[in-house]
């Protein structure tokens, strides 16, 4: 397989964050791209690391002087408390339980907020992350540590693969196709189930587009069909038949509520893992604004490898403005994509509650208990 399909798929660039919930961005160069604002989907905090260092900011933290911090390893449930130091409105200190997946309980004057990385720090995982701390329509938030998305598992090296079987794992939901995963198979984790729910990613009218050779992509990203293929994609992934099977399976796996993390994947963790993502988050009543922007942290959290791409891709190109035009269209993860879907999917059902209603089996009493089980 080229090295570079995989990665096309499902791997972006860096992209301005969504300021109002029906606006669509237009296409812009490389270097006008900004990041997506983290604060955009963590309005209670947020936490970033640095090496071993973390740099944690909340609601409500005090401004000077010690406070109290208490940790929980989500695998084993053993909690700690830690004195520490905020100066100056910022608290910064070393990650008290290395190499595991851990939660945060900070105090916020009479209450106290949950935080932990949005990113996952597994070595090797570019796209790993967490969709805790959410807020929902309601007021509520979504719970950390119980469902994740991801680029595919096989990136992960040694102190990655460690890193995943300390997260409380209990489900891995493959979104990729069968030729895919022969060649890239995921890795066995301790304890784990693996499903294989594909979500097709192939709408008809690109039947003759391959990515198994560079000449072939030259060929696809050269049109300005390359433009609109995860508008088109985005649309697909709603209306199959296969799509509506495969989030069959992980609604139903999600309502059994056993206290388990659940993960599902693509390759680059971008539109196949951002399609069950955002069906998952608005069943929980994640807004829409949200579910945008946070599909839009790929470009951030895959930013240094998608410029070394189309860097390279470039060359391959011999710098032709339109296929590097092209390119970056696959690459990025634009609004307009996901958007493409969940306009579909409220022109053709209402709301994307009755959608999983009648195209998945979800009902308004599993939705309830969705909300129960992973909001809080």
């Amino acid at each position: 397989m080229n090295k570079f399909k995989l990665s096309i798929l499902c791997s972006t660039l860096i992209f301005s964050p969504l300021a109002v919930t029906t606006s669509v961005h237009a296409a812009q160069t490389v270097s006008a791209i900004p990041a997506v604002n983290q604060q955009l989907i963590d309005p209670q905090g947020m936490i970033m690391r640095d090496g071993n260092r973390l740099a944690l900011t909340w609601s409500g933290m005090p401004s000077q002087g010690s406070v109290a911090i208490k940790w929980l390893d989500v695998a084993s449930g053993k909690s700690q408390t830690l004195n520490a130091n905020v100066q100056n409105g910022q608290l910064s200190i070393d990650d008290p339980n290395p190499h595991r997946r851990t939660l945060f309980m900070l105090p916020a004057g009479k209450t106290t907020i949950t935080l932990a990385e949005r990113k996952v720090p597994a070595p090797g995982m570019d796209n790993l992350r967490d969709m805790g701390g959410l807020k929902t329509a309601d007021g509520r938030y979504t719970k950390w540590g119980l469902a994740y998305r991801a680029d595919t598992l096989y990136k992960a090296k040694p102190a990655g693969y460690s890193y995943l079987n300390n997260m409380n794992m209990g489900y891995v939901f493959d979104l990729r196709r069968a030729e895919e995963i022969a060649k890239k198979p995921d890795p066995a984790l301790d304890g784990v189930a693996y499903y294989h729910t594909q979500i097709p990613d192939s709408p008809p009218a690109y039947a003759d587009v391959s990515w198994d050779s560079n000449e072939a992509i030259f060929k696809f990203v050269s049109f300005p069909r390359a433009e609109t293929f995860y508008v088109d994609t985005n649309v697909f992934m709603v209306e199959a038949k296969k799509s509506h099977q495969s989030m069959k399976q992980v609604f139903e796996t999600a309502l059994k509520g056993d206290g388990k993390a659940m993960v599902w994947h693509c390759a680059g963790g971008k539109d196949r893992t951002g399609y069950v993502s955002a069906m998952f988050l608005a069943a929980l009543g994640v807004p829409q604004e949200t579910i945008v922007n946070e599909y839009l942290l790929t470009n951030e959290y895959r930013q240094d490898f998608d410029r070394q791409e189309l860097a390279d891709m470039s060359k391959v190109f011999n710098n032709d403005p339109q296929a590097i035009k092209g390119f970056s269209a696959i690459q990025q993860s634009r609004p307009e994509y996901i958007l493409a879907g969940l306009k579909r999917i409220e022109q053709q059902y209402g709301s994307v509650d009755r959608y999983l209603e009648q195209e998945v089996g979800v009902t308004p009493q599993d939705i309830a208990r969705l909300k129960q089980l992973y909001t809080e």
